[in-house]
């Protein structure tokens, strides 16, 4: 029985290069790479494959929520910021008591007509800190421009000031009756940049008001 004995099958050579203990690269000409090497060598040259489909699903559901908070938030920014210039609701005065029984500050007050107080006014006039000061006063609003302060946000560069003041309280509904709340003035898109305390009393026919003076100079009370 004869037996064939297969020729040795030499692959290839390819420059080898490996590195010494002391990280020194060592080349050789004379490696021959076995059939695994070249299986090897050729998987791990191939690209991997992207995957684009999940990239763009991805990119999609970005867009589509950042348009939802857009379509959410900015109208509600809009509407918050949104200032009323010159119609505000009026306030019923209850007349149910006779002048003897109303409080003090309803027969002794500062009255205070100023036409510059309308909304309809456009230009900057006296500032308020020089009418009020940080001792609080009675007073009452009178004349043509109005004998309310504002109830409702006024739009800026109006009233005579660059930040004019509406009052964001509750109006004393009963005759002798006092309530408190906050003088608000707009400004710089703020409908409350800056608050003032007030007291308002309801004096069986008007009103008056214990007014400060504001917080600086740009800032006027708004009337109506």
């Amino acid at each position: 029985m004869t037996t064939q004995i297969q020729p040795f099958r030499q692959y290839p050579r390819y420059k080898v290069s490996v590195l010494s203990p002391s990280n020194e690269k060592i080349s050789s000409n004379n490696a021959t790479a076995t059939p695994s090497d070249v299986n090897l060598m050729s998987s791990s040259s191939k690209p991997k494959k992207f995957l684009w489909p999940t990239l763009f699903w991805i990119v999609l559901g970005t867009l589509i929520f950042l348009a939802l908070v857009i379509a959410v938030v900015v109208p509600i920014a809009v509407l918050a910021n949104k200032a009323v210039s010159t119609i505000c609701p009026t306030t019923a005065i209850t007349t149910t008591v006779t002048a003897s029984s109303l409080p003090a500050q309803c027969s002794n007050y500062t009255s205070i007509t100023d036409d510059t107080r309308s909304p309809d006014y456009t230009v900057l006039s006296t500032c308020d800190d020089t009418i009020f000061s940080t001792t609080p006063m009675w007073v009452r609003f009178t004349g043509s421009s109005g004998t309310l302060i504002a109830s409702c946000p006024i739009d800026t560069d109006r009233c005579g000031a660059a930040a004019p003041g509406w009052y964001s309280g509750v109006y004393p509904s009963w005759a002798g009756s006092v309530t408190s709340g906050f003088v608000c003035y707009n400004y710089n898109g703020d409908l409350c940049y800056w608050t003032s305390w007030i007291l308002v009393t309801n004096c069986n026919g008007f009103y008056v008001y214990y007014l400060y003076a504001p917080p600086t100079c740009i800032l006027r009370y708004c009337t109506i």
